[in-house]
């Protein structure tokens, strides 16, 4: 338990490291990585997306506002 066992520990430690960086690279090698172009037409379909979402969200938002405020004037009268 003393020097030997914290040696070996630290070995296999390091062994283990190296191997899942060896694992690691091996995977990154498999990787079908996207072109310039599709990444720039992907990006765009982002930008495009949030800002039909953010107006619909808006819209709802909006027109809820509106019933709400309409309902709760009936209701006080």
């Amino acid at each position: 338990m003393g020097d030997g066992s914290s040696g070996s520990f630290l070995v296999r430690a390091w062994k283990s490291v190296a191997e899942f960086i060896g694992e690691v690279k091996a995977e990154l090698v498999k990787v079908a990585w996207p072109s310039r172009r599709e990444i720039v037409s992907s990006t765009w379909v982002v930008i495009v997306s949030c800002i039909f979402v953010s107006v619909w969200i808006f819209a709802a938002d909006s027109a809820s506002n509106i019933v709400m405020t309409t309902l709760v004037g009936i209701l006080r009268r």
